[in-house]
C-alpha cells in the first residue's frame, strides 16, 4: 500500500445530518461540562471529523482488511470517522442472504419491478396465490426482453456522466455548475487499486452477467465495477461496486428520477445480495450505517451486522441497536471484564470476526471513553514517548491521543519496550521522486511520530508492507 500522510479533518458542515442535529454527542458524559485535559473531550462544538489519506496504490485484499477496520473509500481517498467526536457515528454494515428477510414494501417493489420488465408473466415460473418467491426477480431479469444489467470497468462515459448529473441535481439538489466530468471521474471512476486488479478478461466480465449466476463456473473476480441498468436500451441506473475477496462493497447508486416508481435502489440491493450468494461471496457491504439519519438507516431493512471498531468484531444489528439509540457510540463490553480506553488490547489487522450479545454484555462506551482518567493517562503516555523514544508529532499529522479504532498509545509503548518496534524497524518513504528505506532510529522526532501515527491508524502488520509519501 502506498499512501500520503493521514490528515485529521474537521468540517463545519455534515452531509449526513445537514447540521440539524441538536444532540450530536457520542457519550452522555459529553453533554455535560468536562474538565478533561483532552481539549476535544466534552467539546460542545458540533463538527464532522474524519481521518483520511490519499492512496496511490493498494490491493483489493488491502482494502478488504481496511474496510473491516471501519474505513471506506471515495475515489482514491480512504477515510474513517472519529466516532468519539464527530456529529454522526458512521458504522460499517455488512449482510448476506441469511440476514435478509424481505419486508412488505420490498416485496411490493420486487413484484412491481417484475411486472414492468416482464409484462408477460406466463414465461415465468408459476407461484401460489398471495405467495412471494424472491427467485422470480432473477428469473424475470434473465427472461426479460426489455431489461438488462451490463457489468463493466469503472470507467468514464458521457452516458454515465449525464445520468449522474441528472440524479445529483434532481435528488440531491446540487448546483449543476458544481457537477463536472472531472468530479464524477474522481468520485466514481478513479480507484487506488493496482492495475492488474482493474483489468478483467471478457470471460470475467461475462461471468458477472445474471444469465451466468446459476452456472457451475463461478469464477470470482475482484476490482472496481459499474453495474449499468438498461431498460429498452436506455441507461436508467448505475451501481458502483468494489469486488473484494470477502464480498461486494456498494459505493454509490445512481438512478434516473424519471424511473423513481421502480424503486431501483431497493431492487439493486436485493440483486446484489442474490449475486453475492450465487457467486460465492460471503458478504455484501452496504457502506456506512447511521442510526439517527434517515438517509443512512434505511440499510437496516437489509439486516446484517455492525462493526465494533474497538474489537474489530461484527455484531447483529438488531442486538446492538439499543446501544445506538440517539446516535451514541457503542463498544461491546463484558460485565466484570471491560477495560479502559488505553487498556484495550487491539491491533488493527482487519481479521474481523462475528460475535454475539449475551446477557453479560453491555454498551461499555461510557466506561471505556467517558472518564477523564483515560485522557490523562494518554497524555502521560504521549509525554513518555517523547522522553524515552524521541517521538513527537506535528500538528499537521497529529491524531488524537484517544480515539475508537486507533491502537492505544499504551500498546505502542509496549511494542517499543519489547523491541517489536525498534530503531532498526524499516520505514519506506516515497520522497524526492523515489522510494527510500530508512531505519526508524535514523528519522527525526517528527518522522518517528509520523510513522507511529500510521501504525496506530493502519496496524503494525500493514505498515511492514506499506510506503508513506512525503510531499
Amino acid at each position: 500500500m502506498i499512501f500520503s500522510a493521514p490528515l485529521y479533518i474537521k468540517e463545519r458542515h455534515c452531509g449526513y445530518c445537514n447540521d440539524t442535529k441538536e444532540d450530536y454527542y457520542a457519550l452522555e458524559s459529553q453533554t455535560k461540562e468536562s474538565s478533561s485535559r483532552d481539549p476535544t473531550h466534552g467539546n460542545k462544538e458540533k463538527q464532522s471529523i474524519l481521518v483520511g489519506s490519499s492512496i496511490s496504490s493498494m490491493t483489493c485484499q488491502n482494502y478488504d482488511e481496511l474496510m473491516n477496520q471501519g474505513f471506506r473509500r471515495s475515489g482514491t481517498f480512504l477515510y474513517k470517522s472519529d466516532l468519539l467526536r464527530t456529529c454522526c457515528r458512521l458504522y460499517t454494515i455488512r449482510t448476506n442472504m441469511s440476514f435478509f428477510k424481505p419486508l412488505k414494501k420490498q416485496r411490493k417493489a420486487v413484484n412491481k419491478f417484475i411486472k414492468e420488465i416482464c409484462p408477460d408473466d406466463s414465461v415465468l415460473s408459476s407461484t401460489a396465490k398471495n405467495s412471494f418467491n424472491l427467485d422470480r426477480l432473477v428469473e424475470a431479469q434473465v427472461k426479460s426482453t426489455r431489461f438488462k444489467i451490463k457489468y463493466e470497468p469503472s470507467k468514464f462515459s458521457v452516458e454515465k456522466f449525464k445520468l449522474y448529473k441528472k440524479y445529483q441535481v434532481a435528488v440531491h439538489n446540487d448546483d449543476p455548475s458544481d457537477i463536472t466530468e472531472k468530479s464524477f471521474t474522481r468520485f466514481l471512476c478513479d480507484s487506488p487499486f493496482m492495475s492488474s486488479e482493474k483489468k478483467g478478461s471478457d470471460a470475467q466480465w461475462q461471468s458477472l452477467d445474471i444469465n451466468n449466476w446459476s452456472t457451475e463456473s463461478k469464477e470470482k473476480r475482484i476490482g472496481p465495477t459499474h453495474a449499468c441498468y438498461y431498460l429498452d436500451d436506455k441507461l436508467i441506473a448505475i451501481s458502483v461496486l468494489d469486488f473484494i475477496p470477502s464480498g461486494v462493497s456498494s459505493i454509490y447508486f445512481i438512478w434516473d428520477p424519471d424511473y423513481a416508481h421502480l424503486s431501483l435502489g431497493t431492487i439493486s440491493g436485493i440483486n446484489e445480495l442474490q449475486m453475492c450468494q450465487a457467486l460465492g461471496y460471503d458478504w455484501y457491504y452496504l457502506g456506512y450505517y447511521v442510526e439517527d439519519c434517515d438517509k443512512m438507516n434505511y440499510k437496516a431493512k437489509f439486516g446484517g451486522e455492525i462493526l465494533d471498531v474497538c474489537s474489530e468484531t461484527y455484531y447483529p444489528l438488531e442486538d446492538v441497536r439499543p446501544y445506538l439509540a440517539n446516535g451514541r457510540l457503542f463498544v461491546v463490553g463484558t460485565i466484570g471484564e471491560t477495560k479502559s480506553g488505553q487498556e484495550l488490547d487491539c491491533e488493527a489487522t482487519g481479521n474481523t470476526k462475528s460475535g454475539s450479545i449475551g446477557e453479560v454484555n453491555y454498551n461499555a462506551a461510557e466506561d471505556v471513553f467517558g472518564s477523564d482518567e483515560v485522557y490523562e493517562n494518554a497524555e502521560k503516555e504521549a509525554k513518555q514517548l517523547r522522553i524515552d523514544y524521541d517521538i513527537k508529532r506535528t500538528d499537521e499529522y497529529k491524531l488524537p491521543q484517544v480515539m475508537p479504532g486507533l491502537i492505544p498509545l499504551k500498546k505502542i509503548r509496549e511494542w517499543l519496550d519489547d523491541d517489536i518496534i525498534d530503531d532498526d524497524t524499516i520505514v519506506k518513504i516515497n520522497m524526492f521522486g523515489g522510494v527510500h528505506k530508512f531505519q526508524l532510529g535514523s528519522l527525526n522526532h517528527e518522522g518517528r511520530g509520523f510513522y507511529i501515527d500510521c501504525v496506530r491508524l493502519f496496524g503494525l502488520e500493514k505498515m511492514k508492507d506499506s510506503t508513506m509519501i512525503l510531499q
